[in-house]
């Protein structure tokens, strides 16, 4: 049987979800910078990776997903962050297996049913339709969509959603 594991990666506070059949599991892991340097920032992400790798110990038949981020803006800041997500891509295709990725606007779709959804709707909806993953922030209820997501594009959905909270993307070519 195959765990679905959603992950909503930030280089600061990374929300990870497993399912593992009725057993919900969330977590989040917290970063923080150790020195000034470029050196010191790649070695911050490549930690990062790891210790998301040692998170969701990866097994065979496990299906995961991360948020796609949407890269806006210009500058060095901008660059670290479109570094950091695709460095931390590539960790998780090397050594776990090739993630699903999920934009944030289908995050909120399957969430609430709107893809301009506010975090705190999400984070609602994820308390209410979801009360066993147990989401304490943001992170946490954005992985737990997340892995819903990982799911349904898996074949096996582990909800049962309206036809309102599926993305459209999802749905092109399907009749009801």
């Amino acid at each position: 049987m195959s765990r679905f594991i959603g992950i909503d990666y930030s280089t600061t506070s990374t929300g990870i979800a497993i399912v593992d059949g009725d057993h919900w599991q969330t977590l989040t892991l917290r970063s923080k910078p150790t020195g000034d340097t470029l050196a010191d920032y790649y070695d911050r992400i490549t930690n990062l990776a790891a210790d998301i790798r040692a998170a969701i110990d990866f097994r065979k038949w496990d299906v995961l997903a991360i948020e796609g981020i949407a890269f806006a803006g210009r500058g060095s800041s901008v660059d670290r962050l479109h570094y950091a997500w695709h460095r931390t891509a590539e960790y998780l295709v090397r050594s776990a297996a090739e993630p699903l990725i999920i934009t944030t606007n289908q995050v909120k779709q399957l969430a609430t049913g709107k893809g301009n959804a506010q975090k705190d709707e999400v984070l609602l909806a994820t308390e209410r339709r979801l009360p066993q993953a147990q989401a304490s922030n943001n992170d946490e209820a954005d992985a737990v969509w997340i892995a819903v997501g990982a799911s349904i594009l898996a074949g096996s959905p582990v909800i049962d959603l309206p036809a309102a909270h599926m993305p459209k993307a999802w749905t092109k070519g399907k009749t009801a």
